[in-house]
């Protein structure tokens, strides 16, 4: 058996007069029947595992690691969480504190196409022939902007950039997309967040970030039934 097996990937990948059916035993055709049942298990259970984990608990978890080993040093993430000053709330389903600026976040788990723009009330998330509309979320990453800004004011943290970011982070594949009049610093897919921070560097001078944290970490209240319970500081 063991010569057999010697033989026919010996055949199969010589280069010397190679043809591409070369089962010439029975042994050939078991041991080929082996390796397509190989190939078709591990098809199946990664297939299986991606559609396991696109939903969008999940899809934040990757995103939040991703966002917090480009962030640079001290970078940390927050997933769902309630964030109040004195005058006003809003629920902020991701937010990235990096070296330079702070992120609030916006996770789309499904389609690997999409399109819209800055203005419309929907956009259009589409995988093969499915179709699925979701609401513009711009409206409420300015409204997260907003409550993040005040707390940091409040904590006498001036200057601090906090940026809207959308990321398609469909685990079945890199989104095709065209968001008019939105920025390219501000969407991007989960795929290529590693080019998107080549782009689009950390400056050298870093945020106060340990009190920056505090800041964000005191406002925090519970979050709202219904969110992940992925709801605490993310680390690695």
């Amino acid at each position: 058996m063991g010569e057999s097996i010697k033989n026919l990937f010996s055949n199969w990948f010589s280069t010397d007069n190679f043809q591409p059916w070369k089962l010439q035993t029975k042994w050939d055709y078991i041991f080929f029947g082996i390796l397509l049942l190989i190939g078709f298990l591990i098809f199946f259970f990664v297939t299986r595992s991606l559609k396991k984990h696109r939903n969008l608990a999940d899809a934040k978890k990757r995103v939040a690691r991703k966002l917090k080993r480009l962030g640079g040093k001290g970078s940390v993430c927050y997933v769902d969480k309630m964030v109040k000053t004195t005058d006003m709330e809003h629920f902020c389903e991701l937010i990235n504190v990096a070296k330079d600026r702070i992120y609030v976040v916006k996770v789309f788990p499904w389609g690997t196409k999409v399109s819209g723009s800055k203005t419309e009330k929907e956009w259009a998330f589409m995988y093969g022939k499915e179709v699925r509309y979701e609401p513009n979320p711009l409206g409420d990453l300015d409204l997260q902007r907003g409550v993040v800004t005040r707390v940091l004011l409040r904590a006498n943290q001036r200057s601090v950039p906090v940026i809207p970011l959308v990321v398609f982070a469909d685990n079945y594949g890199r989104a095709d997309f065209s968001i008019h009049g939105l920025k390219a610093a501000n969407v991007v897919p989960i795929q290529q967040m590693g080019s998107w921070r080549r782009t689009y560097k950390l400056d050298k001078v870093p945020l106060n970030l340990e009190e920056v944290k505090a800041a964000l970490e005191k406002s925090f209240t519970d979050a709202p039934q219904g969110g992940s319970e992925e709801s605490s500081e993310t680390k690695q």
